[in-house]
């Protein structure tokens, strides 16, 4: 069987397993640190430290600690995996790993202006921070003063791997008066990552103050690691593969007062279908500033394929006085065959880094549910740096490591590398389908074997430690990313693409290919049924035209297709030989 590709819709609509709860919108002061450069007041010292060599010699040279970056640059050594969230987002962050370091990165601090609390009765900071410690022990505080000289330590910030961590801080002391405040990092002399600063915000404590800080798709309780409880939320789910909808908040109390029986309004619409409202108590109590994580069952499975969108409000027992923070939306897509590619899928889509290079596996861990799950193949994106002429393999476990399948190579072409950059996914069939009994897990994995050519997978959107994998050869040393692959399932080969019943192979003479200079498809062969018409199916089964096509003489007709998306589509005609189905690639 041939590859196929895959790509997004013409309206492209993000799905979204993690919801960052909105800003509050009464901040005092607030700084996003939304870059290039260091905002106005803000100060770095010291000014410069040393650059180091792989040795941990200086070199001579020196840079500033403390720059504003992405995602994608914080990990460009490998060493600092700050998620990416929300998509694009950028931070502060004293990276001690990525260009232009190595650095002596010994008590480097981030200092703000000074805010003025003289009229604010109650004052407290909120921020985002990134810390995780790694490898050898790096610390971080958050430290305070009214003169700039003498500084206080408020916290010192725990090292939590792979999250972002929504810190709380009461400034009660420093009212009525001024206060500095100063994120400081030390790297103990030794290798480590470093630390990311975002989304600081100075606001006035009210008496009754509850915040829906993260949401997610799936039980975030529960560690992937414990294989008999079904926990991850998917981005795409099959129809079949479905249990009832599981939700995970973490909810902060900023107020004064002890919040009481706190719930969590959703709203969950299915594309097709009728929508549905549950609204659990999720905390009998919350001490003011703190927070807890939470999850709920609400009993929702889908009757039919199509997107589902969550609305998410949180109320308590005391009306809230600033409700600005309190809500948060989810979305995902539950597939068939011939709606979205019946995939089953973890990631974003809206990729932020590339995983791999050579010799290694990457991929993600599927619950699949009781009953037995047909898979046909995989289907995954290409970054840059991937070589013309590189080759790769589909590799299937179960939860115990015993393989389940290996695929035969698969050559990357030129049209493959296209549909990835821009867009678009490349499906690897599997030699012969796989039958699969569940309940059990899949790890589904991209191979690329050493020196088979250099090969990055995309990756985008994050997920607990111990879904996503990544397995370096031939050590099979395994770690587990935090930012998910774009490595998918497919229970069932997509090429029906929303075509009654299976897509008849193409009629001898009848053909399609894309004309770029003319933005159109032209169809080759019998000639157009006077009473007939044409159709065209998106990548993932939709109907996007009908009729429009232009018959051009010597058996060619032209289809419109200006600014149509990379990607595979299917046209179905009414020729004088009866009704025909032809694949053409749309390709930049």
């Amino acid at each position: 069987m041939m590859q196929g590709l895959l790509s997004a819709t013409a309206a492209t609509i993000l799905l979204s397993s993690t919801a960052v709860g909105q800003e509050r919108a009464t901040c005092l002061y607030a700084e996003p640190f939304s870059g290039p450069d260091m905002p106005a007041g803000w100060a770095v010292t010291p000014a410069q430290v040393a650059l180091l060599d792989q040795n941990g010699d200086t070199t001579g040279g020196f840079t500033g600690p403390w720059i504003i970056g992405n995602a994608e640059q914080a990990n460009a050594a490998g060493y600092f995996p700050v998620p990416d969230e929300p998509p694009g987002n950028t931070f502060a962050m004293a990276n001690d790993d990525a260009p232009p370091c190595d650095c002596a990165m010994s008590d480097v601090s981030l200092v703000s202006p000074v805010y003025d609390l003289s009229t604010v009765p109650a004052p407290a900071v909120s921020y985002r921070v990134y810390h995780d410690g790694l490898p050898t022990n790096g610390r971080a505080w958050l430290d305070a003063s009214t003169d700039g000289t003498v500084w206080t330590t408020l916290e010192e910030i725990p090292a939590v791997h792979n999250a972002w961590q929504h810190r709380l801080v009461d400034l009660g002391a420093f009212a009525p008066g001024s206060v500095q405040l100063r994120f400081r990092y030390d790297d103990n002399g030794n290798w480590s990552s470093g630390m990311a600063v975002d989304d600081m915000c100075i606001f006035t404590r009210v008496a009754d103050d509850i915040a829906l800080v993260d949401a997610w798709l799936g039980d975030r309780t529960v560690s992937p690691f414990i294989t008999d409880v079904r926990s991850l939320g998917y981005s795409r789910i099959p129809v079949e593969q479905q249990e009832p909808l599981l939700l995970s908040a973490r909810v902060r109390n900023n107020g004064l007062n002890v919040a009481t029986d706190i719930t969590v309004e959703t709203t969950i619409t299915p594309e097709n279908g009728t929508p549905v409202t549950v609204g659990p108590v999720v905390v009998n109590a919350l001490a003011p500033l703190h927070d807890t994580l939470v999850t709920w069952n609400t009993g929702f499975v889908a009757d039919v394929a199509g997107h589902v969108n969550i609305s998410l409000s949180i109320f308590a027992a005391n009306a809230d006085e600033e409700p600005s923070d309190n809500d948060a939306s989810l979305t995902y897509e539950v597939t068939a065959p011939d709606v979205g590619n019946h995939a089953m899928a973890l990631d974003n889509d809206q990729p932020s880094v590339a995983l791999g290079d050579d010799g290694f596996s990457v991929g993600c861990r599927y619950e699949l549910n009781e009953g037995q799950a047909t898979i046909h193949g995989v289907s995954t994106r290409f970054g840059p740096g991937t070589a013309l002429g590189a080759r790769v393999r589909v590799v299937l476990m179960n939860g115990e490591l015993n393989p389940l399948h290996v695929s035969s190579m698969h050559t990357i072409t030129e049209e493959d590398l296209q549909l990835s950059f821009n867009g678009g996914t490349v499906y690897l069939p599997l030699d012969s389908v796989l039958d699969v009994d569940g309940p059990q897990d899949v790890i589904a994995l991209v191979h690329s074997p050493p020196d088979s050519g250099a090969v990055r997978i995309m990756a985008g959107g994050n997920s607990p430690v111990g879904a996503n994998w990544l397995i370096q050869d031939p050590e099979f040393i395994i770690t587990y990313p935090e930012v998910t692959p774009i490595v998918r399932l497919h229970f069932s080969s997509p090429v029906t693409v929303g075509v009654e019943g299976p897509l008849p192979a193409p009629s001898p003479g009848f053909a399609a290919r894309y004309d770029a200079a003319m933005g159109s498809i032209i169809l080759t062969g019998p000639l157009l049924s006077p009473t007939g018409t044409t159709r065209v199916f998106d990548p993932n089964g939709r109907l996007i035209q009908q009729g429009g096509a232009i018959a051009l003489g010597e058996g060619r007709t032209r289809i419109a297709a200006v600014n149509w998306p990379p990607g595979l589509y299917v046209v179905q005609a009414a020729t004088t030989r009866g009704v025909e189905c032809v694949r053409v690639a749309i390709v930049p």
